[in-house]
């Protein structure tokens, strides 16, 4: 935690809560007396959220903040009666609303414009969070999400192509690949050859083989 100078104080220990700073002689202070100078009264009605490097984690009433470690200086609070959790890149992490945005994900993970993140499903498939999506998290288990990289590299006839990762239909495959004008689109599998539909849906993932294949013949 940086120590600053300030009006002759020769220590003073600035926090942010909800965005707004405060600053403090005292390096060590509990939840409550965080959420009460902040103005969030009475603190037993709210929930106090540390944001760390990449982690959050909920403070209780009487546990005691060191204000003078790395990373202590932002906090969120929420009128609340309960913490909410969820993981990100496997790293546990916890929340005071029922629902968080993706903006507010994104801050936390500290991802980049390179980077989005993905809502991890175990009965479907995984989704991309757009930045107006937000994740509910008062629904029964845990949710996990995770940073990707926001282009994939797919390889046509074991040439790299980077790609967003989207959802493209056959169509729109054959018109961003060098693929001969007639010519149909198989996915490898294994080692098989899927032919790809007319109007078929695929969501691109990192490493796909595509080739193409002659109507009627064999694939190249």
């Amino acid at each position: 935690m940086d120590k600053h100078q300030d009006d002759g104080h020769p220590h003073r220990y600035k926090v942010t809560v909800n965005s707004s700073e405060y600053t403090f002689d005292d390096p060590i202070l509990q939840g409550r007396q965080l959420l009460s100078s902040a103005g969030y009264d009475p603190a037993d009605e709210h929930v106090l959220i540390q944001l760390l490097k990449h982690e959050t984690r909920s403070i209780s009433l009487d546990e005691s903040v060191d204000l003078r470690a790395d990373g202590i200086e932002a906090f969120r609070a929420f009128r609340s009666d309960r913490v909410f959790r969820f993981t990100l890149n496997e790293r546990g992490c916890e929340w005071g609303a029922a629902a968080i945005t993706e903006s507010e994900l994104r801050a936390i993970a500290k991802a980049g414009e390179g980077e989005v993140l993905v809502l991890d499903r175990t009965d479907e498939e995984s989704k991309d969070l757009a930045p107006d999506d937000e994740v509910v998290l008062a629904e029964a288990g845990t949710e996990h999400i995770r940073t990707a990289k926001r282009l994939v590299t797919v390889f046509f006839k074991n040439k790299p192509i980077e790609l967003p990762r989207e959802v493209y239909t056959t169509e729109q495959l054959i018109g961003l690949f060098p693929i001969e004008e007639g010519y149909l689109l198989n996915l490898k599998d294994g080692d098989d050859l899927i032919p790809m539909n007319p109007g078929e849906h695929i969501r691109l993932k990192e490493g796909m083989y595509f080739y193409s294949q002659v109507p009627g013949g064999g694939s190249s």
